[in-house]
C-alpha cells in the first residue's frame, strides 16, 4: 500500500479498517509540502479536506473577537486535522494552521471520499464501525478532561507533547520542541501567570524539569 495511503489509514477514524480494504482511498489522496511559515489554511476558509501530518509540525491558532490570537494546539506527525470536514455540510475552518518547520501532509477531500464510499458499500460499513469506536473514545476523553484540575490539565498537555514529540534521555522524556509559557497557557485555557505557577510547582514536585528552553517529563 502506498505511504500516502498508510498515513491516512493510521488516524483514529480509519484505524479499525483492514488495510486491504483501504486501498480504494490511495488514489484519491494527495501530498502537500509546506515550508516554515506557510499556511495550510486560514480561519474562515472553506473546510472540505482531511489532512494528516506525515512529518513536521503545525500550529493551530484562533483569532478572537478581541483581536487576540490564541494557540489551540500543536499538531505533529501521524496526527490529523479536519476529520469532521468529511461529514459536515458547508464547514469552514474555525482556526488557522501554519507550519512551524518544513511539513509534509497527506490530504483527502470530501468529494473523493464520498466517491470512494459510494462505489464500495463494504468499505462504507467498515468506516461507520470505525467512527462509532472513535466517538466512544472521544466521549471518554471528554468525561476525563471535565474532572481535571488546572495542574492536571497542564501535566496532561505536557505528557501529550512528550508522547507525540518526545526523545528519551537519561533524565527522562525530553519534549523536543520549544513551547513558550504563552503557547502552553493558550493550549490549556489558563492565564500565563497561573500556567507559570503550575510549571514551577510541577518542577518542585519532581514531575518535570527543564533542559534550556525545553521541558523534560520525569
Amino acid at each position: 500500500m502506498p505511504m500516502n495511503c498508510l498515513c491516512i489509514h493510521d488516524i483514529p477514524i480509519f484505524k479499525g479498517i483492514p488495510r486491504e480494504s483501504f486501498v480504494a482511498f490511495c488514489d484519491a489522496s494527495q501530498k502537500i509540502t509546506l515550508s516554515k511559515g506557510d499556511y495550510l489554511f486560514h480561519q474562515g476558509d472553506d473546510a472540505d479536506v482531511l489532512y494528516v501530518v506525515k512529518s513536521g509540525t503545525l500550529k493551530l491558532t484562533r483569532l478572537m473577537e478581541s483581536g487576540e490570537e490564541i494557540i489551540i494546539k500543536l499538531v505533529y506527525a501521524r496526527h490529523a486535522i479536519g476529520e469532521n470536514n468529511l461529514f459536515s455540510e458547508d464547514p469552514v475552518h474555525e482556526v488557522s494552521a501554519v507550519a512551524l518547520e518544513e511539513t509534509q501532509l497527506c490530504s483527502l477531500n470530501r468529494s473523493n471520499y464520498e466517491r470512494v464510499l459510494l462505489g464500495n458499500p463494504t468499505l462504507a460499513s467498515e468506516v461507520i464501525k470505525s467512527l462509532g469506536a472513535s466517538l466512544n473514545n472521544l466521549r471518554m476523553q471528554i468525561a476525563e478532561s471535565a474532572t481535571q484540575s488546572s495542574t492536571d490539565r497542564v501535566l496532561f498537555v505536557l505528557r501529550q507533547l512528550a508522547e507525540q514529540n518526545g526523545v528519551q534521555t537519561e533524565a527522562g522524556t525530553l519534549i523536543n520542541v520549544v513551547i513558550t509559557q504563552s503557547e502552553l497557557s493558550s493550549m490549556v485555557g489558563l492565564s500565563r501567570v497561573m500556567t507559570s505557577q503550575i510549571l514551577k510547582k510541577l518542577e518542585l514536585d519532581g514531575f518535570i524539569s527543564r533542559d534550556k528552553r525545553k521541558y523534560v517529563i520525569l
